[in-house]
């Protein structure tokens, strides 16, 4: 089980490791519909990262920012992935992966916090719509 502090962390993490994924294969796009979407993404995962600091403040929580070795690997598989092939299907695959691994973490941090704050709550199913959303948004750019 995990508290309301984990949860926020998690949300935290998850919505930093959106913008880095983002951040990592934006200069390779193409299309341009593309480049706007991932903006768009990147938009709302800094919102939602905004929001979940703001909250842990609010309630005296000391957060963890996402380690910089994943960071890094993100960075070094994005580059391998993409040297080759059809890059904005590939982006878009992997933007999907990414946002699936993410919806499976978010749903397993609901379930498994115990006593959630509503906003906390609140929050955590916004990052899994989120989620839910990117994935669909990426099929068109298959």
């Amino acid at each position: 089980m995990i508290d309301n502090q984990q949860l926020l962390n998690q949300i935290m993490k998850a919505a930093q490791m959106g913008q880095s994924g983002i951040h990592a294969v934006m200069p390779k796009t193409h299309q341009p519909a593309l480049r706007q979407a991932l903006k768009s993404q990147r938009k709302e995962y800094v919102a939602i990262e905004q929001q979940a600091a703001a909250l842990a403040r609010s309630q005296g929580y000391h957060m963890t920012n996402l380690n910089p070795l994943a960071r890094s690997m993100t960075e070094m598989a994005s580059r391998s992935r993409l040297m080759t092939g059809n890059r904005d299907s590939k982006i878009a695959g992997m933007m999907i992966q990414g946002n699936t691994r993410g919806m499976i973490e978010s749903l397993q941090n609901i379930k498994n916090c115990r006593d959630p704050q509503p906003a906390v709550a609140e929050l955590a199913q916004k990052m899994l719509e989120t989620e839910i959303c990117n994935i669909q948004q990426m099929k068109g750019f298959l």
